[in-house]
């Protein structure tokens, strides 16, 4: 079987990592840093140039782009200096060993490789097979990669928080499973599968082999 896991909200814990450096990033743009975390979370989980066009209310493209290597500087080096335990959830990496034993385990983000390497780093290349981000894509939608990722083969799950998660697996005609400790929240409520805890995926994914 092969599992795809997104990354903000599903395998990390972006508000240790999104938080500070969206603030540092309106901060330096003369933006007010202080907005409610409800606000920056809406857009956790979007492409880039969307989460700041939707931040700063903008179409300007020379102040995405001024903002979004902004956000590359500040978020390769909070992840760096991070521990892994305030970046991952707990029993992240324990989950992805036992699942690494019997299936191919995938990363579809819509990140930037940047990022995606920078976490990479912190361990996730030792349980990740083949990992993917909407950069590698020029942006595409989920559905469209994971698609060319699966290649037609059907035995896939997709595990994620947010409803382009859920959709791109049921167009794709995959199973899912929605992370409702995530950013998502309701946006999971229509995946097969809805978990609240990472460590909750091994018992389900167990379940779906034997069926």
């Amino acid at each position: 079987m092969n599992i795809v896991f997104d990354l903000d909200g599903t395998l990390v814990k972006t508000e240790n990592i999104a938080l500070p450096a969206i603030r540092n990033v309106l901060k330096d743009l003369n933006y007010d840093p202080n907005i409610p975390n409800s606000e920056i979370f809406k857009y956790i989980g979007y492409t880039i140039d969307d989460i700041f066009e939707g931040l700063l209310k903008t179409n300007d493209n020379k102040i995405i782009l001024k903002a979004i290597d902004l956000l590359d500087k500040y978020e390769i080096e909070i992840i760096k200096n991070t521990d892994i335990n305030n970046i991952f959830f707990d029993g992240t990496f324990e989950v992805l060993k036992e699942l690494k034993k019997e299936h191919k385990l995938y990363i579809l983000s819509n990140c930037n490789i940047k990022y995606l390497n920078a976490l990479l780093e912190k361990g996730l290349n030792k349980y990740i097979d083949s990992p993917h981000c909407a950069e590698m894509y020029n942006w595409k939608e989920k559905d469209y990669v994971l698609k060319l990722i699966s290649n037609n083969n059907k035995d896939f799950i997709m595990v994620g928080d947010r409803h382009k998660d859920i959709e791109a697996a049921k167009y794709n005609g995959f199973l899912s499973v929605g992370c409702a400790y995530g950013f998502g929240l309701e946006e999971v409520k229509d995946a097969d599968y809805i978990i609240n805890d990472i460590k909750e995926l091994l018992s389900i994914t167990k379940k779906i082999s034997q069926d």
